[in-house]
């Protein structure tokens, strides 16, 4: 295994060309310049920082110059090796991270030859020289700088504030039991055995969220694009733009050409879907997720379901927590809202008392989630009721909703009927002033 990384280190250059306050960061993490393997980055990077430290902006000129000065460019690597680093295009906000990677390897290469000069005369060594060797160690260790990643001082945390934003759901009494919603920073896993209209009150959670401001993302593993967007359209659509039809098997609802194209104008740039052509790993979802929430400003992912993953590990319990913890993390990092499906076991129908460990898969996933919703249907009713199973936000457990079924609106509705009437906003409002 070779212990460096050429990317790494001319990446670290190319940013302090791009932003000569990466030199701050080097500073932060103790990169230094002999932290570099190849010799022309090792000179460069030493008259970068004397550029720097001397308040000479960094730019391929000055720094040809000061090699010039120094009779150093072409140790350097010449002043075609300086165009090089210009051409290349780097991101400095993934800098931190290449100046961790140099820096460990650069730990790693020192600790190498400590170790091979040590066992040279192992034989040789008392106990002091022995104590002596774990010191150096110990020593390198603590320069890497990644040890002190590992500890934080408490002054630094900002405070947390009271209300740290949610995502309402569009159900009061779930609204209620979490505290204003399903927090931003959250994992929430939703079971039930299909048919139970787990869908349906994803949909409108959905259509709630992007009616306040927030867009929204879905990953179907079982329904095509169509099929998921026509559900979609019939839950968001006003009954003006509902139309009745009749057909072989009977009676059913679909939404007119007028309100599909209002609806897919508003959902425009607000609603994302995983595409079709790319593998459902592990892998590609991260990315995916990352890339709409940094890009898109996406703040809801609804992922139905974890089944139809194809993630990487040994068997498919391991290859289910990978995914899961994963989710977790880009959740946490960037205050996302993330709800996974989840089918129920076979052993949940036996179940007389719910509990979070009906989930098909591995036990971890429960302990993962912030918040466990359970979908039911009993005895072939209509309704359907939701039960709050874990809720690591307001601790409040066992709150059990029951909402009824409008197969003309799509929508779950209480007894209030406010779900079933709610009008989502995609129609535009006209103003008093346009029929002026």
């Amino acid at each position: 295994m070779n212990l460096y990384d050429l990317d790494a280190e001319r990446n670290i250059l190319s940013c302090v060309f791009l932003e000569n306050d990466v030199i701050i960061e080097g500073n932060r993490v103790n990169l230094c310049a002999d932290d570099f393997f190849y010799t022309q980055h090792s000179i460069i990077y030493t008259y970068m920082k004397k550029l720097y430290d001397t308040n000479i902006g960094i730019d391929p000129v000055t720094l040809r110059a000061e090699l010039e000065k120094n009779d150093m460019l072409e140790k350097a690597g010449g002043i075609s090796y300086l165009a090089g680093l210009t051409a290349l295009i780097s991101v400095s906000d993934n800098v931190s991270f290449h100046m961790k990677i140099v820096k460990d390897l650069a730990t790693k290469r020192s600790i190498k030859d400590l170790l091979s000069n040590t066992t040279k005369d192992i034989k040789k060594l008392d106990n002091k020289d022995l104590l002596q060797f774990s010191d150096d160690l110990k020593a390198t260790l603590f320069d890497s700088g990644n040890v002190e990643d590992l500890i934080i001082d408490v002054s630094t945390i900002a405070p947390q504030v009271d209300d740290v934003g949610s995502i309402q759901t569009g159900f009061s009494a779930i609204d209620s039991a979490t505290g204003g919603g399903l927090n931003f920073g959250t994992l929430t896993v939703l079971t039930g055995n299909p048919g139970s209209g787990k869908s349906t009150f994803l949909n409108q959670i959905l259509s709630n969220a992007m009616s306040l401001g927030f867009n929204g993302f879905l990953y179907s593993g079982e329904l095509s694009y169509q099929m998921s967007l026509d559900w979609f359209c019939k839950t968001v659509a006003n009954p003006n733009h509902l139309s009745s039809c009749i057909n072989s098997f009977g009676r059913y609802t679909k939404v007119t050409p007028e309100g599909r194209e209002e609806i897919l104008n508003w959902a425009k740039d607000r609603l994302f879907y995983y595409s079709k052509d790319a593998t459902a790993d592990e892998i590609n979802l991260v990315n995916a997720i990352e890339y709409a929430a940094i890009k898109k400003n996406v703040k809801l992912f609804i992922l139905d379901n974890l089944m139809t993953l194809e993630c990487s590990g040994s068997d498919k319990y391991e290859k289910q927590i990978i995914a899961v913890k994963s989710l977790k993390n880009l959740a946490k990092k960037y205050d996302l809202v993330i709800i996974l499906v989840a089918h129920s076991n076979k052993s949940s129908l036996l179940n007389r008392e719910p509990h979070v460990f009906e989930i098909s898969g591995a036990s971890e996933i429960p302990n993962l989630a912030d918040y466990v919703f359970k979908a039911t249907r009993e005895n072939s009713e209509p309704e359907t009721y939701i039960l709050l199973l874990k809720n690591r936000i307001t601790g409040i457990i066992k709150k059990k909703l029951k909402l009824q079924f409008d197969s003309d609106r799509k929508r779950f509705f209480t007894q209030g009927k406010s779900e079933l009437q709610k009008d989502y906003g995609y129609s535009p409002k006209l103003e008093q002033g346009s029929f002026l």
